[in-house]
């Protein structure tokens, strides 16, 4: 599926590096702790953006919105999937967190004077290879 499809065209995508698994056994003291490397996890994706929905008023506008939220919060406990981003391919990828951001008043849900209801957003995706 692609990117844009799912959150529409005004976002942004950037692809963070591996991070590394480590674990910790034992604790700081006499014997100290031991580490061991559990290898490295996929790349972690960034989606941040715009999602918009119009409405013939706030509260209409507020509720096409929601259910735009609602649709992409059924990714997250969506199986690994491929997806697509202008010319580049994510494989095996799964939705890790998705959140709505505040503006300066404190506001996650704003209207437009064109009657659309707007929420900026920040989604982490992580491939899993």
């Amino acid at each position: 599926m692609d990117l844009e499809t799912l959150f529409g065209s005004d976002i942004c995508v950037t692809v963070q590096p591996r991070n590394l698994d480590r674990q910790y056994a034992g604790f700081a003291g006499a014997v100290g702790v031991t580490t061991m490397n559990l290898g490295t996890r996929g790349r972690q994706l960034v989606v941040t953006g715009r999602l918009s929905a119009a409405g013939a008023s706030y509260n209409a506008a507020r509720v096409n919105l929601q259910a735009a939220i609602n649709a992409i919060e059924l990714y997250l406990t969506a199986a690994a999937a491929n997806y697509t981003y202008k010319t580049q391919t994510f494989y095996n990828v799964i939705f890790d967190r998705f959140s709505l951001r505040q503006g300066a008043f404190g506001k996650s849900i704003h209207f437009t004077a064109e009657g659309n209801a707007t929420a900026e957003f920040i989604c982490f995706l992580r491939e899993l290879i």
